[in-house]
C-alpha cells in the first residue's frame, strides 16, 4: 500500500472538505484504490481500507454504466441508514471520496465542494497509470 503518513495533500482535503458541515472524512486515491491523501479525521489504516472499498464500488459503477450505455460515470453515491458515501473523479486515474456524518448531511453542498476541489487542482491530482510486468505480476 502507498505510504501517506506524510499526507502531503491532507491539509488541502481538511481545508476544502473537512471544514464542510456533514463531512466525516475524505480520501484522495488512485482509481485502483491506493490511498494518496486523507483528512485528519480518518487514520492511515482506515483510509487505506476506505480507498480500497471505494475503488471496488467504482468498478461496479463502471460496469453498470457500460451495461446501461450511460456514456461514462461522474459520481457514485451510496445511501445507507447512517450516512452517505460520495465518490467522484478528481484527475487522471484519481478519485475523491467522502463519507458523511449522518443521513441528513447536505449531499448537494458536499458534492459541489468535491467538484470544485477536483476542478481547482485538476491534473495536479492525477495518478500515473501503473503498468504490470507479465512475468512478476507486480508494477513495472
Amino acid at each position: 500500500m502507498s505510504d501517506t503518513r506524510s499526507n502531503t495533500l491532507g491539509w488541502l482535503l481538511d481545508k476544502q472538505l473537512g471544514s464542510v458541515e456533514g463531512v466525516r472524512y475524505a480520501v484522495l486515491m488512485s482509481s485502483d484504490g491506493l490511498l494518496k491523501a486523507r483528512t485528519e479525521t480518518i487514520s492511515q489504516d482506515d483510509g487505506e481500507k476506505f480507498a480500497a472499498l471505494t475503488a471496488a464500488l467504482r468498478a461496479a459503477g463502471k460496469a453498470w454504466d457500460e451495461f446501461t450505455g450511460g456514456k461514462g460515470m461522474r459520481q457514485v453515491l451510496i445511501e445507507s441508514i447512517g450516512c452517505f458515501g460520495l465518490t467522484t473523479t478528481a484527475g487522471k486515474n484519481t478519485m475523491l471520496s467522502v463519507c458523511t456524518t449522518g443521513p441528513h448531511a447536505d449531499i448537494g453542498l458536499i458534492s459541489h465542494q468535491m467538484a470544485q476541489l477536483a476542478v481547482q487542482l485538476g491534473e495536479q491530482m492525477g495518478t500515473a497509470e501503473r503498468r504490470f510486468s507479465a512475468e512478476s505480476g507486480s508494477p513495472a
